[in-house]
């Protein structure tokens, strides 16, 4: 029977992505084995690129009153989104997905005397571009995917020999958790033309189309760590020259290398 997962325990339409909610099943663990990979290793964060995007955009709106002039538009700029997809099979590009907001207070006056009256507009704006990176994106198995679906099947024979046993079978599933990639926007600049019109009988307008040219300066980071392991030299003993090998196969391989044997890649 399906629950009820709802958006409470503070989580708004839209706003976050809620737990799942499941029937439990009866179960017993019957062996755990483990195995240490030793690293010396730290994980650091690494600067994937600097980056420039630029959006052109336009906007019409309406003032709430005719206005004889503007004196003032003060701008400021706020990303609602932004997200790097890797490209696939090239480390070094990213599809950036970037949108936002340009929060506008306009200042103006309505006569040649008088009060300055405010209004706030918020100009939404979006930026999607292949990025070059200075630094790759890291895939620390090697392997980007995940495969959740039972592809991967295991049948036995039947005992007639005719076909597959359909009451006993086997599968291999796996989820590969890669470090996302962040966003932090650094510094924005609007450069903008403003048009005016619908004007009345006195000379005054009251919409305004904006044509902008919004520059973002974006560093994309991911988490990292050095994977390579550097050989370990021999004993010096010529006699256990094998040995030493082994000891040295053994000692490159790590966590990483070890998972991909199990799941065949």
């Amino acid at each position: 029977m399906r629950k009820n997962t709802g958006c409470r325990n503070g989580y708004g339409h839209g706003k976050k992505c809620p737990p799942l909610s499941s029937d439990v099943a009866k179960s017993k663990s019957l062996f755990t084995a483990s195995e240490e990979f030793s690293t010396d290793d730290t994980e650091e964060t690494i600067i994937l690129g600097d980056v420039l995007i630029q959006s052109l955009t336009e906007a019409d709106f309406e003032l709430p009153s005719y206005a004889r002039a503007i004196k003032n538009i003060e701008k400021n700029v706020s990303l609602t989104q932004c997200k790097a997809i890797p490209v696939v099979g090239n480390p070094g590009y990213v599809k950036l997905f970037v949108e936002g907001v340009v929060h506008k207070n306009i200042q103006y006056v309505e006569d040649g005397y008088g009060y300055v009256k405010d209004y706030s507009i918020d100009i939404p704006f979006k930026a999607y571009d292949q990025v070059e990176l200075a630094n790759d994106v890291q895939y620390p198995f090697d392997f980007p995917y995940s495969v959740k679906d039972n592809v991967l099947q295991r049948r036995e024979l039947a005992k007639d020999g005719m076909g597959a046993d359909r009451c006993e079978f086997g599968s291999l599933t796996f989820e590969i958790y890669n470090q996302p990639i962040k966003c932090k926007l650094l510094a924005s600049a609007v450069n903008q033309w403003d048009i005016v019109h619908h004007f009345d009988n006195w000379g005054r307008f009251n919409k305004v189309t904006e044509k902008m040219d919004i520059n973002l300066v974006i560093k994309l980071t991911q988490k990292q760590q050095d994977l390579e392991f550097p050989p370990v030299p021999p004993n010096g003993d010529n006699g256990g020259e094998e040995d030493a090998q082994a000891a040295t196969t053994q000692q490159q391989e790590t966590v990483y290398s070890r998972f991909r044997k199990i799941i065949g890649q």
